[in-house]
């Protein structure tokens, strides 16, 4: 007996793993319960990982329009498991035809109410297109059958995220309410007041329209009436657009850059996306033996933070739309060249920035990522957005979406500062038909030659950060999804901003990073918008997916028998 009591608390947990959200028949990680849901309905339905990402994608169109939406644009990273390829389609959206390098100024000075709320802020919207290249080329299923759990949503009414309710109070949020009493109809009750977390809401607006794209295909959305209304809209507004810029728009093939880090293949988003700087910064940090170092101490933060600087720096100067800019991108995801860059470091702060002492504007987390593996080995990472919160704020009335503001990721001017604290040279300046810098970088991490991990994030710049700090904690620390994307994360783009550390940061820590020249920016306890990742790992055939816990992120798995395991809930049936 006395040896029983003994065996059952040595077992007591010394041997009990937490459970997890996970599963042999694929797992979907989004920022919404609804769109993990719709995306393990259509796996259990027998759609592959592209069928469901167009269900997530599109479902999170209608439950998030703060984040990402048909508004907007996406990157997608996907692994084909037929052909062994991993392939990129960038659907980010281009500028109108006639935009040209002084959209944003008048009189020599850049005008920031045009930038973050005019139709001059507004690109070509790619995410329909995309999602129906993915489907047509890697998927199983038909649009309609796609997009049910998108319609069932706007049509029953879904919750009102924690994000959504948040992002209302914004002081940018606001001004674009004030602006246009179609965003006040569509997304107000009708008393005026704004929607509380939990609470039910609807879009019969979008639910319509989804339904005739299901039925007669995007170019319903792309051509005829609906584009002459986006079209008149968006110029009302100051805008530049054309219908034939909406009729001729087509998402473009990208070909992944790739790096191998600590012997795992990772692929990530080329050009015009954060993927160079994310490889650069992990070719720089394999310089240092970051598992000796221990997770988060001030040396391993240390080396994380000047590794990001010197990325940021050169992605500054060295990135633009390769459709227009010769990048050197083989030099950029070197290993001689990380090797160069590397010598810069020092045991204290450096400045590698290429503009001098930037001190930047407060930049909001926003953007949506999902990850997505089935059964057959494929998977998808993709980074889906509006820019800022609820766009430009411009909304079709009738149409039930809101349209994005991501013109202003272009440089307005050599040097000017973006809304999310960002820098950029002359590669990135407007010009009709190009893509504009973006700091989405989903990626795929292969070991052995099989999908391992697919991660992205959310948070303006933090996207780069956070997915570099999620890979390295798969990879050096051996986490899992939960593990990894809850952990504390730090962010830094330049000295003079100052390295963003979050709650759980040990104040010691801090104190060894001040000492070493950082200047420290904490983030409250209370914060709850900062680095939003997703991700699902393959381990063994068990899939694993966790969302973040920071927003409304959910995990979820597929078992057999149409079983669904979500994060915090056990089994339930489809």
């Amino acid at each position: 007996m006395a040896e029983s009591i003994k065996k059952q608390i040595y077992m007591w947990p010394s041997y009990w793993g937490k459970p997890v959200a996970h599963g042999s028949m694929g797992a979907v990680s989004t920022n919404n319960i609804y769109a993990t849901r719709a995306g393990l309905e259509i796996l259990n339905k027998g759609g592959n990982a592209f069928d469901a990402a167009v269900a997530v994608s599109l479902t999170l169109s209608v439950v998030e329009p703060h984040h990402s939406g048909i508004g907007g644009g996406c990157f997608t990273l996907l692994y084909d498991a037929r052909t062994g390829k991993t392939e990129g389609i960038d659907g980010r959206g281009i500028a109108p035809a006639k935009a040209t390098s002084t959209l944003f100024l008048k009189d020599g000075e850049v005008q920031d109410e045009w930038k973050d709320l005019g139709g001059q802020s507004v690109a070509l919207p790619g995410l329909l297109k995309t999602m129906d290249i993915m489907l047509k080329n890697y998927g199983t299923m038909s649009l309609e059958e796609v997009l049910a759990p998108a319609i069932r949503c706007a049509r029953e009414g879904f919750g009102t995220s924690y994000t959504e309710a948040l992002t209302m109070y914004d002081n940018s949020v606001e001004r674009k309410m004030r602006l246009s009493e179609s965003f006040r109809k569509l997304y107000l009750k009708a008393d005026g007041s704004f929607y509380r977390f939990g609470e039910k809401q609807s879009n019969p607006q979008i639910a319509e329209l989804l339904e005739h794209i299901s039925k007669q295909g995007v170019d319903y959305f792309y051509k005829g009436e609906v584009a002459n209304r986006i079209v008149e809209e968006i110029n009302l507004r100051g805008g530049c657009f054309e219908s034939s810029d909406m009729e001729t728009y087509v998402s473009k093939f990208r070909t992944p850059v790739k790096s191998n880090y600590r012997g795992c293949d990772v692929y990530a988003f080329s050009p015009p996306s954060g993927g160079c700087a994310l490889l650069e910064m992990l070719n720089i940090l394999e310089n240092f033996d970051l598992r000796a170092m221990g997770h988060n101490t001030a040396e391993s933060l240390h080396a994380l933070a000047e590794s990001m600087k010197l990325g940021f720096a050169d992605r500054s100067v060295a990135l633009g739309d390769p459709d227009f800019v010769q990048v050197d991108v083989d030099r950029l995801i070197s290993k001689r060249f990380a090797n160069e860059r590397y010598e810069l470091l020092s045991e204290k702060a450096g400045e590698f920035a290429a503009a001098e002492a930037i001190e930047a504007k407060q930049y909001p987390g926003n953007t949506s990522h999902f990850a997505i593996m089935d059964r057959a080995g494929n998977a998808v990472s993709q980074t889906q957005t509006i820019r800022d919160w609820f766009g430009c704020g411009i909304v079709v009335d009738g149409l039930g979406f809101v349209l994005n503001n991501a013109m202003s990721d272009f440089s307005a001017a050599i040097g000017a500062i973006t809304s999310q604290g960002l820098a950029y040279g002359s590669a990135n300046a407007i010009q009709g038909g190009k893509t504009p810098l973006s700091s989405m970088s989903p990626s795929i991490v292969f070991r052995n030659g099989k999908p391992f991990l697919a991660i992205g994030a959310a948070g303006g710049p933090r996207i780069i950060t956070g997915t570099l700090q999620g890979i390295i904690n798969a990879i050096d620390f051996d986490m899992t999804p939960e593990q990894l994307v809850n952990a504390p994360y730090i962010n830094c783009l330049t000295k003079a901003q100052g390295l963003e550390v979050e709650y759980g940061i040990s104040g010691d820590t801090r104190k060894i990073l001040e000492e070493k020249g950082h200047k420290m920016v904490p983030v409250p306890v209370d914060q709850a918008m900062s680095t939003m990742l997703n991700s699902v790992m393959n381990v063994d055939g068990e899939y694993y997916a966790a969302g973040t816990k920071r927003v409304d992120g959910c995990g979820g798995a597929l078992l057999p028998g149409g079983h669904i395991v979500l994060e915090g809930v056990s089994q339930e049936n489809l």
